[in-house]
């Protein structure tokens, strides 16, 4: 994905529903709420955008939403943007302290998952999400500074939102690949995931271990494997990557047939030569339960 803000033409449908006699919104791949420039023109129906909106919300301002405010994060409604965040003293939480948003060292929560079940060949029945684990990205030096000030009164503040978390992550990975293909060109594995129709995230959601070097911004890539007949297509998404936030991976779609993957194939162009066991998206079994099923 390109550096800086760039926007993508439109599908000339809604990318969710499918709908085309209706107004279509701009639909951002990495929300504008966590820093997202890369758009889709006319993207999704009012219907489809009010549906992401609500799962996007939940992740910027339960989840987010003091680390959001003391990093100064990009917001629509910057005359509402609190000055001060209001912290419950650990040592009495009938006290309320209000702390100036750019000393306090919040932190940006996010969730350690492990290999999406799908590609660890479990059922979709099989629900990993109980052993996804909270960890914590902040910033060292202004928590050092803040211990300085305030000793012992610091306190984490956030709103376990999993189910918002992984429909984020599905609707990115489906608009990263839509960048360089088109809805009709694979089969959308992560589609029910991001409406809602399918539950199960863990299925098609997961985290690698480690803790990657930082970089700019956010970092989105398409990785596929497969055969010439078979195509897994695979989406990997770091937020604020330029901390030890995690590198995520979603199993996006597939493509059958050997016309329909050449012609995926093409579109999506040389793959970074990486040896398949050392990607941690890697299956752990081939060929899939998923695809033998089918």
């Amino acid at each position: 994905m390109p550096r800086g803000p760039h926007h993508y033409e439109s599908k000339g449908a809604c990318i969710y529903c499918g709908a085309r006699d209706q107004s279509l919104t701009d639909e951002h791949i990495v929300p504008y709420s966590l820093g997202g420039s890369h758009v889709i023109r006319r993207a999704s129906c009012l219907g489809c955008a009010d549906m992401t909106k609500r799962f996007e919300q939940k992740v910027a301002r339960d989840l987010w939403g003091d680390a959001r405010t003391a990093y100064n994060a990009p917001t629509r409604r910057k005359r509402e943007r609190r000055s001060h965040i209001a912290v419950a003293d650990p040592d009495d939480r009938s006290r309320v302290l209000s702390i100036p948003a750019t000393e306090y060292p919040a932190g940006f929560v996010f969730y350690q998952m492990g290999k999406a079940g799908l590609l660890q060949g479990l059922p979709e029945q099989l629900d990993l999400s109980a052993a996804w684990r909270l960890v914590v990205v902040s910033d060292d030096k202004r928590r050092a500074e803040y211990h300085e000030r305030h000793p012992g009164k610091l306190a984490l503040q956030f709103r376990h939102v999993p189910d918002a978390f992984g429909r984020l992550l599905c609707k990115i990975a489906y608009c990263q690949v839509l960048t360089a293909l088109d809805p009709g060109d694979f089969r959308p594995i992560c589609l029910p995931f991001i409406t809602g129709a399918r539950t199960n995230l863990s299925f098609v959601v997961g985290s690698s271990e480690g803790k990657p070097e930082p970089e700019n911004g956010y970092s989105l890539s398409t990785m596929a494997f497969g055969s010439g007949s078979k195509l897994m297509l695979i989406a990997q998404v770091r937020l604020y990557a330029n901390t030890s936030a995690p590198t995520y991976h979603v199993v996006v779609g597939d493509v059958s047939g050997r016309y329909d993957v050449g012609r995926v194939v093409e579109k999506l162009g040389p793959q970074d030569e990486i040896p398949p066991t050392s990607r941690p998206w890697f299956p752990d079994i081939l060929p899939l339960p998923f695809w033998t099923s089918r």
